[in-house]
């Protein structure tokens, strides 16, 4: 291994993640301390997940480095684990911070926002899908919040088995409604998964409330998100986000601007959303689309910026004997609260 383990910093959806420093003669990190994501044993006997692993690490290189964790190290060897050496970020998780101090003020809660937007907007002209968006996923650091984790994100073109297999992986507190009922899922789930965390951030409270992963995923599905002590300014924008139907949202993109261009009242300057849409592709490389769907002929010439469309990856096809994962309109008693009436499993 290029890194020398110093302890377990914590585990996610697709492996265990470990602080590590960069040993001796490693080009790049040499004695700089790293995370370590070691990919759990289980998914790397999968050859078509060690596959995605490689592309999707390799895409996410292409990822602005201002907004998320840089990814130093792609390392799949023929006779062990497969693992990604990332930059470490030292500071709290939003989550940390909202148990420890509560909501964030509103100047710091707009910051956060804004800087959850552009990395998503990086994200996604990366040509990815974060897909577990969450306040355990953001980092407070000293130079502003990061957006950690592409564990489980997916490649827009991605088109394997496995990924029926986890379409519904993610958090059910910040799920988008798509996500929970076990479809495909595109970019347009970040954008929900961000409103839940603005509200989170915001409010202290979990935009569906409490209670059991069934409730919460009824919720996400038939009930609005619950947004009462949330910044006036922002909560229009979060209402957008979280609408139902993924096609009716905006994109990360939009609520950039949007809350870039709004400064300090819920009005847009015309002359700063100008400017600042006119820098945004930068926030971004160009989707570049060839063979693989993640590159492009040698010398092209990017015609313009290309964002991904919620229709752009393939929906996997559902097998004739089973039918797709759904959240049921019904809950049952046991389920208890306000949507006990149907939950079969």
């Amino acid at each position: 291994m290029h890194v020398e383990l110093l302890g377990r910093l914590g585990e996610g959806g697709m492996g265990t993640v470990y602080l590590g420093r960069g040993r001796p003669g490693v080009t790049g990190y040499a004695g700089r301390l790293v995370a370590v994501k070691v990919i759990r044993p289980d998914l790397a006997r999968v050859p078509e997940f060690r596959a995605r692993f490689r592309r999707e690490a390799d895409i996410a290189r292409r990822v602005a480095r201002f907004c998320t964790a840089e990814v130093l190290d792609v390392v799949d060897p023929p006779d062990g684990l497969p693992y990604l050496v990332t930059e470490y970020i030292d500071g709290l998780t939003l989550a940390q911070s909202v148990a420890a101090e509560g909501p964030l003020r509103s100047a710091d809660l707009e910051r956060l926002a804004v800087s959850v937007a552009a990395a998503l907007t990086s994200i996604h002209g990366a040509g990815l899908v974060h897909r577990d968006l969450k306040p355990s996923n953001v980092l407070l650091s000293s130079l502003g919040p990061r957006v950690i984790d592409f564990g489980i994100a997916r490649a827009l073109d991605a088109q394997t088995m496995l990924s029926q297999e986890i379409q519904r992986v993610g958090t059910p507190a910040f799920m988008a409604p798509e996500q929970a009922n076990g479809e495909a899922v595109s970019a347009a789930a970040d954008v929900f998964a961000w409103g839940g965390l603005v509200t989170y951030a915001g409010t202290g409270s979990f935009p569906f409330g409490d209670g059991p992963t069934p409730v919460q995923l009824y919720r996400v599905v038939h009930r609005e998100p619950l947004l009462d002590g949330l910044d006036p300014a922002l909560r229009p924008i979060v209402e957008e986000a979280m609408r139902k139907d993924p096609a009716a949202r905006p994109t990360a993109q939009d609520l950039f601007l949007r809350l870039v261009g709004m400064g300090p009242s819920t009005h847009p300057d015309p002359d700063v959303t100008r400017v600042i849409r006119s820098a945004a592709p930068m926030l971004a490389p160009f989707q570049r689309v060839g063979a693989e769907g993640a590159g492009s002929p040698p010398g092209a010439e990017p015609s313009g910026w290309v964002r991904p469309r919620p229709d752009d990856p393939a929906r996997p096809e559902t097998s004739p004997d089973r039918a797709p994962n759904r959240v049921p309109d019904r809950l049952p008693d046991r389920a208890g609260g306000e949507a006990a009436q149907g939950w079969h499993g």
